[in-house]
């Protein structure tokens, strides 16, 4: 078998078989056709390489000055094709198993205070059809925590406005139910029942529509979070996960446990929640206080 069709089988198992998102596995298959071309350049044949020559290909990255977190990604996308490749009996050996990956820094990204938040969630014009639908997918962003993809993606069954939840597919294509906030919950109706019908060109089943009629993507939306920003005067500092990461973070100081948030973001471990969620200095002092023996 080819490394061209490897490559293209492989393509199939990351998204049916690791259920890894179709963007992840992307990026996996683009980095695993470079590794390929860098091989045909050295006359290596990628189903015979060691470890000294998977070596010698991550010093070259690291030589042209590709970021450690695209580095990792690389190594990530290395270890799993060849534990496919050894599964299928394409390799003898699998040469990533001593590969070890560049420690990546732990980058909180900054929850916004509650004067801030106030003035975004205020800022769009709600007597237009626009400003309707920005007012919709801030306060959704905010009340639910759900990545900006999850979001693109709603579609208007996945809404149960009577019991107040939201049918959410993130990553992997994994389902979750995620509860939603009267007040989002208002700002969806008023979107939906109104604006949206106003940028509906032809029957769509999607919740966020482009002004041209279209599914909203998500550069679109990260967009419009930017734009209402410049409207409320705050910096560009403030991005769809910069919502999220407000979410999980007021959850946390307002006493919700752990593992609720975890299960809320989607996250699969409960180390992705733990780094990506902190609690203010002044909610912890407080804790100390209520529970420590002396108070």
């Amino acid at each position: 078998m080819t490394f061209e069709t490897t490559t293209h089988n492989f393509g199939a198992y990351l998204t049916g078989v690791r259920g890894l998102s179709e963007k992840t596995a992307s990026s996996y298959l683009s980095d695993l056709k470079s590794f390929g071309v860098w091989c045909n350049i050295q006359g290596i044949d990628p189903f015979n390489c060691t470890h000294r020559i998977l070596r010698m290909y991550l010093a070259g990255l690291t030589e042209a000055k590709y970021a450690r977190t695209t580095l990792a990604r690389k190594i990530a996308c290395l270890r799993a094709f060849y534990l496919y490749a050894e599964e299928n009996k394409l390799v003898d050996n699998n040469p990533t198993l001593l590969l070890s990956s560049p420690k990546l820094p732990s980058h909180l990204p900054k929850a916004l205070q509650e004067s801030e938040l106030q003035k975004l969630l205020d800022a769009p014009d709600v007597s237009t059809a626009k400003g309707q639908r920005d007012s919709a997918i801030l306060e959704l962003l905010y009340a639910s925590g759900m990545r900006v993809a999850e979001l693109c993606a709603l579609t208007l069954v996945d809404i149960e406005f009577n019991q107040g939840y939201a049918v959410v597919t993130g990553k992997g294509n994994k389902q979750r139910i995620v509860p939603i906030h009267p007040l989002a919950l208002k700002k969806l109706q008023a979107w939906i029942s109104d604006g949206r019908k106003q940028f509906e060109k032809v029957p769509q089943k999607w919740v966020f529509l482009s002004s041209r009629g279209n599914q909203l993507s998500t550069d679109a939306t990260r967009r419009i979070v930017n734009e209402v920003c410049k409207q409320a005067g705050l910096g560009p500092h403030v991005t769809p996960h910069t919502l999220r990461h407000s979410f999980a973070t007021d959850m946390l100081n307002g006493g919700a446990d752990l593992r609720t948030v975890q299960e809320l973001l989607g996250h699969s471990t409960l180390s992705t929640t733990q780094i990506y969620t902190h609690v203010s200095n002044k909610r912890l002092k407080e804790i100390y206080k209520q529970t420590h023996p002396r108070g």
